[in-house]
């Protein structure tokens, strides 16, 4: 099987029978969710929107991940090294069968993913990817999400979560559950909308908690 980079939104649902619904409870749930920051992660949040909304045409890949995607993890706090932790640029693989009921491995790196274990990622419940500027994407950052969220699932031998995932470009980001064999895609939030800003973290948030949850 081809690295998960290489892989597009169409391919995965034909070749592993997922299904796209246009609403799911499981989204309507993960966006509804709201906590109250304290007033340093608002602070935090609010220098890294504004440093966002000034410099969001102009960086890399690396500089979105260090200059404002780190920032926002750091209110979230996914470290608890006894149970979990946050890896970044990792690769895991699967065994899964598709569609057709052919036995296939996959095998990819994702950006970041939020799993148990210490130094490689075991049962992933999350992940972030693709940080790409708007102008530069050229590939289906969807189908790479997604693929590695197929691979996830059945790595997880047969949990029974759903597995959630979001991929941004420059400065808007998209959810994406997966639950079975149906996923669905929220709309575009603009992080540097003080709003949408909120309901992005509110999100992890509920992430984090869905974890601790299953942990």
């Amino acid at each position: 099987m081809k690295p998960f980079e290489k892989w597009e939104t169409e391919e995965v649902e034909r070749t592993f029978g997922i299904k796209f619904l246009r609403n799911m409870p499981l989204m309507n749930d993960w966006l509804a969710f709201s906590q109250l920051l304290t007033p340093e992660e608002d602070k935090i949040a609010e220098e890294s929107r504004l440093f966002l909304q000034e410099l969001a045409d102009f960086w890399n890949e690396e500089d979105m991940k260090m200059f404002f995607i780190s920032s926002i993890l750091k209110i979230i706090n996914f470290y608890q090294f006894d149970k979990y932790r946050v890896f970044m640029e990792a690769t895991f693989e699967a065994n899964i069968t598709d569609a057709q009921n052919n036995l296939c491995t996959l095998r990819g790196r994702v950006e970041m993913v939020v799993a148990t274990g210490k130094q490689r990622p075991q049962t992933p419940f999350f992940f972030l990817n693709e940080y790409k500027a708007q102008k530069k994407v050229v590939t289906d950052p969807k189908g790479q999400l997604l693929i590695a969220m197929v691979a996830a699932q059945a790595k997880n031998n047969g949990l029974n979560l759903p597995i959630y995932g979001l991929y941004n470009i420059g400065q808007f980001w998209f959810f994406v559950v997966l639950s079975g064999k149906e996923y669905t895609t929220s709309k575009a939030f603009d992080a540097t909308d003080k709003n949408d800003l909120k309901q992005i973290i509110n999100a992890l948030q509920y992430v984090k908690a869905h974890i601790e949850r299953n942990v």
